[in-house]
């Protein structure tokens, strides 16, 4: 087994037991083991758990990037700012475990910084970068705050992803109707707080 071959052995490894929920049990002796390679190899790659998980971050935000960069796109800005919403929420949905991981505060304790911090950065700026273009086409967007709202944007989804996985939504005194179009109702109603008045989606 080659070096490259390892190391892309240990991360899928890794990711089959972070998909499956099992991340906290994850060591490096384990994976070497799962290997059947000696328990030092996949130190020659990762320098400890926290190096290893530092890794899948990074490939974690690469890849909810590309969901949000090759979303579907048309003619009207607008539309394409909703369709990276729904990109944003099927990813977390989709991969649930990934997107925690992201986000997980373990991050803050490990200083997160150099490559993974830039692609953390890329991911908020592909928003940012939808908010200025449609400022930029639209004369009347003009009190769109490509910054603030791109925060705006983020913490919304944020929160809905949280209460979509959370069970103890599903026991609130609301309406299944409500449950069942919550996303369509939150990405609408962030569309009607954003666009000037008398603009559609």
């Amino acid at each position: 087994m080659d070096e490259d071959d390892l190391k892309n052995r240990c991360l899928t490894l890794a990711f089959n037991e972070l998909d499956s929920g099992q991340i906290n049990d994850l060591s490096l002796r384990a994976i070497a083991r799962d290997l059947g390679v000696s328990h030092q190899a996949p130190y020659r790659h990762f320098k400890s758990k926290d190096d290893l998980l530092r890794t899948m971050t990074l490939a974690c935000f690469r890849q909810f990037s590309e969901t949000l960069d090759k979303r579907a796109k048309g003619n009207y800005e607008w539309k394409n700012l909703r369709s990276m919403g729904v990109a944003y929420i099927h990813y977390a949905l989709n991969y649930p475990h990934r997107y925690r991981l992201m986000f997980n505060e373990y991050q803050a304790g490990n200083g997160m910084g150099g490559e993974v911090l830039k692609q953390v950065q890329y991911s908020f700026l592909l928003l940012r970068d939808q908010l200025e273009l449609i400022k930029k086409s639209n004369p009347e967007a003009g009190e769109l705050d490509p910054q603030a709202d791109a925060m705006f944007i983020w913490s919304c989804l944020h929160g809905l992803v949280s209460l979509l996985e959370n069970p103890l939504t599903d026991k609130l005194p609301v309406r299944e109707s409500v449950l069942k179009n919550l996303v369509d109702h939150v990405l609408d109603r962030i569309g009607t707080g954003l666009q000037p008045r008398g603009t559609t989606q």
